[in-house]
């Protein structure tokens, strides 16, 4: 079962491992990982929000399904940051903070450039991996204290 507290557990795994990465010049790993802290990150919120509990299970044949549950949890199986902050319930939070605090802004630009599709990005610049897990440690603090 990955609950919430499982999730947020693995998302600071994932973190830790991309620190790892980039120590040893792994840079491409090191970014593709970071990203997925995030997206992580969020998904426990969004467990929160929602009362789900165990979102990584929405595939399970042994659980009572509703009617339409493909379709319904279609929008959670997603990478992209913007959409889960707003399935995560701190959008208006989002939003003041955008309007509030530039540093944010800066950080959130650097980590909505990732994608899923990063796992297919090669010779990414070292300094570039360094900034963006800065920022990724900023976002993921900032989320954090939304948790």
């Amino acid at each position: 079962m990955q609950t919430q507290s499982d999730i947020e557990a693995l998302a600071y795994a994932k973190l830790k491992d991309a620190e790892c990465l980039l120590a040893n010049e792994r840079f491409d790993s090191a970014y593709y990982l970071a990203g997925y802290a995030v997206e992580l990150l969020l998904k426990a919120r969004v467990c929160k929000t929602l009362g789900i509990p165990d979102f990584f299970d929405f595939d399970n044949t042994t659980k009572t399904k509703l009617k339409n549950e493909s379709i319904i949890t279609r929008p959670f199986k997603v990478h992209d940051f913007e959409q889960l902050i707003v399935l995560s319930g701190i959008f208006g939070e989002y939003q003041k903070e955008i309007k509030t605090n530039e540093i944010f802004v800066s950080h959130w630009a650097i980590v909505t450039e990732w994608n899923e599709n990063s796992r297919y990005f090669t010779a990414i610049n070292p300094d570039r991996v360094k900034k963006f897990l800065t920022s990724v440690k900023e976002v993921l603090q900032w989320i954090q204290k939304h948790l």
